[in-house]
């Protein structure tokens, strides 16, 4: 039943995962004639060595070569305000650009971890 619905990695092939969730599986068999709860799905996930994994968040960026411009240019700007006596508040929004293999929420059933 997984086979249409299993993919892997080309290099590895202990490695497989399946996108459809236990209830999409229950769905699909019941179709087929077949009466199972989520809960033998998930038993057959893990007997299977099917784990649910969430996405892994260590892939690093790498350091970028004009990173320290834009704190000289902060400095800059704050010691022109002050030197003019106007006040420098500082503020950190953090907020994040979405670049590259970014984590999505969500989670499937893999052997293994997937890297963002």
């Amino acid at each position: 039943m997984l086979q249409q619905h299993t993919a892997g990695a080309p290099m590895n092939s202990s490695i497989r995962w399946t996108y459809l969730k236990p209830h999409e599986i229950v769905s699909e068999l019941l179709k087929k004639g077949y009466s199972v709860s989520r809960n033998i799905v998930r038993y057959l996930l893990k007997k299977h060595h099917y784990v649910k994994r969430k996405a892994q968040k260590n892939i690093t960026m790498g350091d970028h070569p004009d990173r320290n411009a834009q704190f000289e240019n902060i400095s800059q700007l704050k010691q022109s305000y002050l030197d003019e006596g106007n006040p420098v508040i500082s503020m950190d929004t953090k907020k994040k650009e979405l670049l590259g293999t970014f984590y999505r929420h969500g989670s499937l059933y893999t052997q293994a971890a997937i890297q963002t």
